[in-house]
């Protein structure tokens, strides 16, 4: 009988040193893999928001959201959002520097929608508004206790979708919800989605675990009480933040409730194709910086495990024997089946449709493009992040 020396020798003397690591390292980055998308990712699609103490009472929810002169969004996004079938709300538009004519407008439309508020902020290029200023305001002018922000680029998928957020608020203070980009023809559109999926997978796997450190500002909510008492908005010198950086100061685990009913989901409206995207992307990734070690933690290994995985299987394909090479294109499968498998599932939770191939080819490229961009923010930060 050969002993686990023996064995040890005879791989050696098959494969040789290097070509021994190399297999065990194929191994070891698959099992890292698979604690990624078994392990932490999964936890997303059987998630179910329990009550953490006694059921809180939602009187109504007010919406939020800061707008330019934006005729487009008031003709075709915002009766989405007053036909929602929730019993009581208030819409509340914060409108930054628009005209009389606009402001008249406005007011008309409160003929139509009672429950319409628009609060007006007189722009002033010695001192540029920030959307934190904007938002700040909107929520001190609310009539209710439970706030829903959102943005003009988003638009709800339902009509439930505020019924959705008030029963996320029985559950808790600090709502973290998802928000894909809008589905249209075409290549680069079904790259944007994609991005934006894997980035919401990480937040959401993590909120669902206990350990919120963001939302997305496109459909996020907190209560009027927790926001005052952590005295608003931080970091007030970037013009970024007001849903990353301050949910990941004020949520954790008792306080937060994760909304992932499909009919609480938003759509973003995608204003370019893929460099507007990637300059979006180097924006936000600003604050990564500040982000907590564990979220840090995560992306980075998930990231830099599936890289070297990639790396080691091509090695493996194309210096080891047939067999090894064999084994290193089986592992490749399945972890592209097992990738698949799982984020079909989360793609249900989310009402997030016709993804599949992309997301697929999506996942092969974007750790290489991540390590660039990541650089090249290092070399050129992005523009108008600081005040």
């Amino acid at each position: 009988m050969n002993t686990i020396p023996d064995i040890f020798e005879m791989l050696i003397t098959r494969y040789g040193t290097w070509g021994l690591t190399l297999t065990v390292l194929i191994l070891a980055l698959f099992c890292v893999q698979l604690y990624f998308y078994l392990g932490q990712y999964s936890g997303i699609h059987k998630y179910k928001n329990r009550l953490k103490g006694p059921e809180r009472e939602v009187d109504g929810i007010s919406v939020v959201v800061v707008m330019g002169e934006d005729r487009w969004y008031i003709e075709n996004v915002l009766p989405r959002i007053m036909k929602q079938k929730y019993r009581n709300f208030e819409v509340v538009l914060v409108t930054v520097g628009a005209e009389a004519d606009f402001l008249d407008e406005l007011e008309a439309l409160k003929q139509r929608y009672p429950n319409l508020v628009a609060t007006k902020i007189e722009e002033d290029p010695r001192f540029p508004i920030s959307n934190k200023m904007a938002y700040n305001v909107g929520i001190k002018a609310s009539s209710f206790g439970h706030i829903v922000m959102t943005t003009t680029e988003a638009m709800p998928t339902s009509d439930k979708w505020l019924d959705c957020m008030a029963m996320g608020f029985a559950a808790g203070e600090v709502l973290i919800a998802y928000c894909g980009m809008e589905q249209r023809a075409g290549f680069a559109n079904k790259m944007m989605r994609s991005g934006r999926f894997m980035m919401s997978v990480r937040y959401l796997a993590s909120a669902v675990k206990g350990k919120p450190f963001r939302s997305i500002i496109h459909n996020m909510g907190f209560t009027k009480e927790i926001y005052f008492v952590n005295r608003g908005f931080d970091h007030l010198n970037m013009n970024l933040g007001e849903d990353d950086l301050f949910v990941n100061r004020i949520a954790n685990a008792g306080n937060m409730s994760v909304v992932l009913n499909p009919h609480a989901t938003m759509r973003q409206i995608p204003l370019g194709k893929l460099p507007w995207w990637r300059e979006r992307q180097r924006f936000y990734a600003s604050t990564f910086r500040f982000y907590p070690d564990y979220a840090k933690n995560t992306r980075e290994w998930e990231t830099g495990s599936r890289l070297l995985f990639f790396i080691a299987v091509i090695a493996a394909i194309v210096v080891m024997p047939l067999e090894i090479k064999l084994a290193a294109l089986g592992l490749f499968i399945v972890r592209l089946a097992i990738v698949r498998f799982t984020m079909w599932r989360i793609r249900r939770r989310l009402n997030e449709r016709k993804l599949g191939w992309a997301l697929m080819l999506y996942d092969i490229y974007s750790p290489m493009s991540d390590i660039l961009n990541y650089f090249y923010r290092l070399v050129r930060p992005a523009p108008g992040v600081w005040r």
